[in-house]
Parts: structure tokens; C-alpha cells; sequence
């Protein structure tokens, strides 16, 4: 069929990569550099329509279709109109299946940033630094934020199992895909500590989702600021009667949502301790009973070297434990000592437990704030190295993590201090039963805060989720 249009003219592809000027928010788009920049490096581009120059964080995701990165900008890919399909990226021409030397595809190692031949270990450390540096929370003026950190997920999860990673390496990313597809981010986030392994114990952690509730409450105020709002002398929001009758209402029913939340945690718990408390109080013929003391200490010293190996196993056993042992303490000096002056000593005692740790999360969260402002401030005056952005970042990692256990660390102790007084306070049975309750639960804390880190110089689970930084090397090497 004759076309009535003309002979159209052709040039010689040149790959581009799509950006967006920083201060004319126009869409532009440029080629890409040869040879191809390395990841996370920040190229000057002008605009075309306002003329101002302004930085680009260049990552091999914004390639366009087909471009490989050992392609040279000169080297011509597949022309419009050839009838050929353009090559995935990174493929190795010439081989249909890859090998474990010579994976068929590489781009999950170069987005994460980790060579082909990485570690589990070193794919880890990558991914926790690249997930908190790229969410899109931080990134909000970035287009490209929410794909890139979606992509560093997907990279991250397949390169990290190593039935996914081998069929990545052989067939590329779509035979690597697991059924189901791919976990949402957050929900890794949500099991970095303790994972499966911790859940009979302290329940699912409440945090990642209260995290996740204040982002998206955050994202609907901010969609309402084309909407006219009054506002008092003090800035605050001036709402009708109809406006706080609806907030308030929204709010008890999210306090009322979390508080049937923690029952239902709290019920389980109770029930997990008491079936495993029960080996004590169900053999032992009193609270001394050496044979059985002895057998149900071993037990638990088993238990706490398994749990050990999980994501912050020790940190999470020695919290445990603490809890454990104070409210076992508690309760046996209350029951023990005249007019129960030795619980009331152990009550103080936690209390200021509670609000050193309470202290301690605040400081780290205002530490956080501190990097993020100074990168902020750096970003702004324009004076920021690459160097010093990564060291910054780094550090804002870091904290991050600490920070989140933290957080994490006191919602457990919390938690588990309401079971156990659950436990200890149960009405249905008798009081010398409740004081081998106490036995028992007072030898499992002991076994459990008596766990240590290994030192044969194998990292466990729990330094995987550690950002790799000179300062924390440098801490490592001063404990050491």
C-alpha cells in the first residue's frame, strides 16, 4: 500500500537520557557521556529553555531501551526501522544462557553497585545504604525516585537468594522473577529484626506499619495545599465544628485500631510464654529443684545460640532477657520481702530503664535530623563534593538504622512488659504457681542476656543491616 506521506529523513541513533531542569522544571533530556559514567555520579547539564546549569545524579536505570553500558556513544545500536529487536540491557551478545562467571545480564549488579562475583554480604550492606538514600520520602523533588528505589528493591531481592540469583545469572531478570511477584519494599524493612524466627516471642513489629500510616497522612495533607486554608495568628489550621468532629473521630478510631492491635499481640504472647514456661512449672516439684532447674537452663541457653543467628539476634535476646529478669525480679521481691519494699526497689529500677532508653531514641533521632540538615544546608549553598555527599549519607544510614531499632527496641520492651505482668498477675492460678512462673521466666531472661556476638571474625545476621562506614569500622576497631 502507497503511503501519501513523503520520504522521511533519518540521522544516527544517539541515546539519550531523560532529566529535569531544577530550576525551569522543564523536561529535557541529554546523550549520554561516553564511556558511561559509574553510578551515582553528578553531571552538569544546561538547560535549553532557561540556560542554567544544573546537576544530574546519573544511575544506569536511566539508560534508554537496548543502550549497554560498555556501548560507546559513538557505537551506533540498532537504527529505527531496521526490523531488529534491541538487545536487553548489559546482555552478553552470541550466548542465549549465562553462567555464574558470566551472568547473561548485569544490571542488578550495577544498579546495587556491587560486582558480579559480590558476597551476600556485600549485596546486603549495598542495598540497606541505596534503599534509605533513594526513598522516595527523601527524594521528593526527584521524578525518579519512587522507580529507582522500586528497581534497587527488586535487585536486591533477587541477587540476595541464591536460587533467584542463579537463574538470573543464566536467563536474565524476567526467569528470575518469583512467583507471586516481588515483596513490597517496606516489608523487608518491616522484618529486618529478628525476622520469623522472633515473632512467637515479641509478635509483629508495629512499627514499619505506623511508619507507613504516617507517610500516607502526610501525603494527603500535602495534597490539599491548593485548597484554601484558614489559618490563626500562630499559623495553626482554623477548622469548623463539622472538620473537628470528623479528625476527632478519625482519630479514635485509629487509637482504637491499635489498641485492639496490641490486645490481640499482647494475648498471643502471653499464651507462647506460658506453654513455654510450662516445661518449668509443669516438671519441677518447687522453685529449687536442681535436676530440673539445670535441664530447663540448658534449654534455654539452646534457644538463645539459634535465635542468635537471626537480624540482631543479640540485641534483640539481651532486651528480651532485661525484661525478662526485671519483672521476674519484680515480681519474686514483691512476694518475698516484707511489705514488698524489694518490688517497689525493682519498680523504680525499671522505670528509669524505660526513660534511659526513651532519652536514648530521642538523641538518636535528633542526631538523624542533624545530617539530614546539614546535607540540606550543604545541597543548597551548592558547596558539596561527591565525596562529602557520600560520607554524609553514610552517616545519615547509619543513624537511620539505629535509630529504627532503637524505636523498635522500646515498643518490644513495652510489649513484653505487659505480657509478663499477664503472666506473673494471672488470677486462674495459684500463687506458688505464679512464683515458679517467675522462676522460670528469670532463668530464660538470664540465658538470653547472656548471649555475646561471635568473635571467630564471621559477621552474623544482625551486622548484614549495619551501614559499612568509617566511623563504625573505626568504633568496631576501638572495641576490639
Amino acid at each position: 500500500m502507497n503511503s501519501a506521506y513523503p520520504v522521511q529523513p533519518s540521522r544516527q541513533y544517539i541515546p539519550h537520557i531523560r532529566s529535569q531542569c531544577s530550576h525551569c522544571n522543564v523536561q529535557v533530556e541529554f546523550p549520554v557521556p561516553s564511556p558511561t559514567p559509574a553510578q551515582g555520579t553528578l553531571l552538569r547539564v544546561r538547560c535549553f529553555k532557561c540556560q542554567s546549569i544544573y546537576t544530574h545524579a546519573f544511575y544506569p536505570t536511566q539508560l534508554p531501551p537496548g543502550y549497554s553500558n560498555t556501548s560507546s556513544s559513538t557505537t551506533p545500536h540498532n537504527p529505527i526501522g531496521s526490523g531488529s529487536t534491541p538487545p536487553p540491557s548489559n546482555a552478553r551478545k552470541g550466548r542465549k544462557i549465562g553462567t555464574q562467571e558470566k551472568p547473561l545480564e548485569t544490571g542488578y549488579y550495577d544498579l546495587l553497585g556491587v560486582p558480579i562475583d559480590a558476597s551476600i554480604d556485600d549485596i546486603k550492606k549495598s542495598y540497606r545504604r541505596l534503599a534509605i538514600k533513594h526513598h522516595p520520602d527523601k527524594n521528593r523533588d526527584d521524578p525518579h525516585a519512587e522507580e529507582r528505589f522500586k528497581e534497587i528493591a527488586i535487585a536486591y531481592q533477587t541477587l540476595s537468594d541464591p536460587e533467584l540469583r542463579k537463574k538470573y545469572n543464566e536467563f536474565g531478570p524476567k526467569e528470575s522473577q518469583p512467583e507471586g511477584g516481588f515483596v513490597d519494599p517496606e516489608e523487608i524493612f518491616g522484618a529486618m529484626f529478628g525476622g520469623e524466627r522472633f515473632a512467637p516471642i515479641i509478635g509483629q513489629i508495629s512499627l514499619a506499619k505506623d511508619m507507613k500510616a504516617a507517610l500516607q497522612e502526610v501525603e494527603e495533607t500535602e495534597g490539599e495545599d491548593d485548597k484554601d486554608v484558614k489559618r490563626d495568628a500562630k499559623g495553626k489550621e482554623i477548622l469548623s465544628e463539622e472538620e473537628k468532629a470528623r479528625k476527632e473521630e478519625k482519630e479514635r478510631k485509629v487509637a482504637a485500631e491499635k489498641a485492639a492491635a496490641r490486645a490481640e499481640r499482647v494475648q498471643k504472647l502471653v499464651e507462647n510464654l506460658e506453654r513455654k514456661l510450662s516445661i518449668f512449672t509443669e516438671s519441677a516439684t518447687g522453685p529449687y529443684d536442681s535436676d530440673v532447674t539445670n535441664s530447663w537452663r540448658t534449654i534455654c541457653q539452646l534457644e538463645a545460640e539459634d535465635l542468635k543467628k537471626e537480624s540482631y539476634g543479640v540485641e534483640l535476646l539481651q532486651a528480651i532477657g532485661f525484661v525478662y529478669v526485671s519483672k521476674a525480679k519484680h515480681y519474686l521481691a514483691t512476694n518475698q520481702t516484707l511489705f514488698g519494699v524489694g518490688g517497689w526497689f525493682h519498680n523504680v529500677q525499671g522505670k528509669y530503664h524505660v526513660f534511659s532508653e526513651t532519652v536514648s531514641t530521642l538523641r538518636s533521632a535528633i542526631e538523624l535530623k542533624s545530617v539530614f540538615d546539614q546535607i540540606a544546608a550543604a545541597e543548597k549553598a551548592g558547596n558539596l563534593t561527591p565525596e562529602e555527599k557520600k560520607k554524609l549519607e553514610e552517616q545519615a544510614a547509619e543513624k537511620g538504622i539505629q535509630a529504627l531499632f532503637k524505636g523498635t527496641k522500646l515498643e518490644i520492651e513495652s510489649v513484653l512488659r505487659e505480657t509478663c505482668d499477664r503472666v506473673l498477675e494471672d488470677m486462674t492460678i495459684s500463687r506458688p504457681k505464679a512464683q515458679m512462673r517467675a522462676v522460670a521466666m528469670q532463668i530464660l531472661g538470664e540465658s538470653y542476656v547472656a548471649i555475646k556476638k561471635d568473635v571467630d571474625g564471621h559477621p552474623d545476621e544482625s551486622e548484614y543491616v549495619r551501614i559499612d562506614t568509617k566511623s563504625s569500622r573505626e568504633k568496631d576497631r576501638q572495641r576490639s
